[in-house]
Order: C-alpha cells, then sequence, then structure tokens
C-alpha cells in the first residue's frame, strides 16, 4: 500500500487551519531527519505532518500513542499512515525501530515532551530524539506549534472538524549532533542535547523552557 494514498484532498483542509506556517524551506527535501515537536492536543500529528508532506512530498513516519494504533491496527496503520506505537511499557522497542527509518532515509515525527502539554511553557524533554540523533548523525528540524489543547476524543473530534485559523507552525534551523558510538552516549550528553533542542522548540512555540 502506498503511504497516505486517497488522502490528498484532505491535505488542503487541513493545512488551512494554519494563519501561520514559517521556516518550510528548513525541511530537507530528500533524506531522513527528525522533526521534534511540541504536543497540544491529540489531531497534532496529522495537521503537521499535512504541511510537511505538502511541501517535502516525502510521508513522516510519526510516533503516536498506542490506543490511536488499536483503532488502525498496527500493520495497516503504519503502512498507510506512518504510525508506529508508543508503547509506555517498552519505550526501547520505538526507538529502535525509528532508528531503521532513519537509516533506511525515511524522516521520523516525535513529541519530544512525550505528552500533551497545555502549559505557557515546554516540559523537559525525553531523551529519545536525543539518542536517536546521536545514533544516526541525521539532522533534527525543530518546530514549534501552536493549536488548541485537546483532550478527550470528542474535543479532539470538534478541534478537527473546525474551519477556524487557529493553528500555527514555525520550523526552525536544523539542529546537528554528532554521531556516536553506544559507549559514547552517556546520561550527561543525552540531558544537554535534549535541552538544546527543548529550547529551542520552546523558542518556535513561544513556549520558554524553564529547565
Amino acid at each position: 500500500m502506498k503511504r497516505y494514498a486517497g488522502l490528498n484532498w484532505l491535505l488542503p483542509f487541513f493545512t488551512r487551519r494554519f494563519h501561520t506556517i514559517e521556516g518550510l524551506e528548513n525541511f530537507p527535501k530528500t533524506g531522513s531527519y527528525i522533526l521534534a515537536v511540541n504536543h497540544i492536543g491529540s489531531p497534532d500529528p496529522m495537521f503537521i505532518v499535512a504541511v510537511v508532506y505538502r511541501f517535502t512530498h516525502q510521508p513522516v513516519i510519526f510516533v503516536v500513542y498506542d490506543k490511536l494504533i488499536k483503532v488502525f491496527g498496527k500493520k495497516f496503520g503504519y503502512e498507510w499512515l506512518g504510525m508506529v506505537e508508543k508503547n509506555e511499557n517498552q519505550p526501547s522497542e520505538c526507538l529502535v525501530q525509528l532508528r531503521r527509518e532513519l537509516e533506511a532515509g525515511n524522516p521520523v515525527g516525535i513529541f519530544p515532551e512525550g505528552m500533551r502539554n497545555a502549559a505557557p511553557f515546554v516540559m523537559p524533554g525525553k531523551t529519545g530524539v536525543a539518542r536517536l540523533a546521536h545514533w544516526t548523525g541525521v539532522p533534527v528540524i525543530p518546530c514549534g506549534f501552536q493549536g488548541p489543547f485537546t483532550w478527550t476524543v470528542s474535543q479532539a473530534i470538534r478541534a478537527s472538524l473546525s474551519p477556524r485559523r487557529n493553528m500555527a507552525l514555525r520550523v526552525g534551523t536544523p539542529l546537528i549532533f554528532p554521531k556516536r558510538t553506544e559507549n559514547q552516549i552517556t546520561k550527561d550528553l543525552l540531558t544537554s542535547t535534549t535541552r538544546t533542542i527543548m529550547v529551542a522548540i520552546g523558542e518556535l512555540a513561544g513556549m520558554p523552557s524553564p529547565y
């Protein structure tokens, strides 16, 4: 199955929700990268990916909550929509799969905060993005997203169907971190790299990082 097949008609609907889109030229049009963005509501991935795909024509493999995977099924969700399950009980499995995708030349998308965040600041961030960056050496593209906060299914549906132009996406310049061997990837290195990424995301999202 071709990824995103039959969804072209939806892309204009999703992208017209944005009143501001800046920095798309920072996305490579070929090759792999890590899209790292703050997380506000359940529908965030489809709006963000719609913007990126219309510009790069590259499907993005995006990490999503395991309950969403159950709606589409793991195989169908991955092959059609590029969904990779985030299993809270076995987080390393997700990273191993994303590493394979990056090494195969595919872009991946992750919410480093790990969960939806309605606070006026970005959370400290988990170290998965930093680990992938040092494993592979591919660029991290920090993005700041602004949109409606949603928590429940009904809120997510209303946010998805709303005609309001109440979203913004700002894409920063690529962050390059040196590729390291496993024994060179220390806790301090992951913490430092994650902080650099989260500060960049916070500045783009208008949500300063206090950590």
